[in-house]
């Protein structure tokens, strides 16, 4: 059995996220401190996402993934 996707596929994935990302300032760019906290959350979900797929994509390329 091959992989689940090809290894483009979780590059496009990345950069999507990445440029959605990269449209947010992290720090002191909201004066609510709630939305501040919220995106702050939302941007370390990202990056752990990030991380998670990079894994996903070395698993799927070693065949670990069926």
């Amino acid at each position: 059995m091959g992989r689940i996707m090809d290894p483009i596929h979780y590059d496009k994935i990345a950069d999507k996220l990445i440029q959605f990302r990269s449209k947010f300032q992290t720090f002191g760019y909201l004066e609510d401190i709630k939305a501040q906290w919220t995106l702050d959350a939302m941007v370390k979900q990202i990056d752990e996402l990030l991380v998670n797929i990079d894994k996903m994509a070395e698993l799927d390329e070693k065949g670990w993934i069926k």
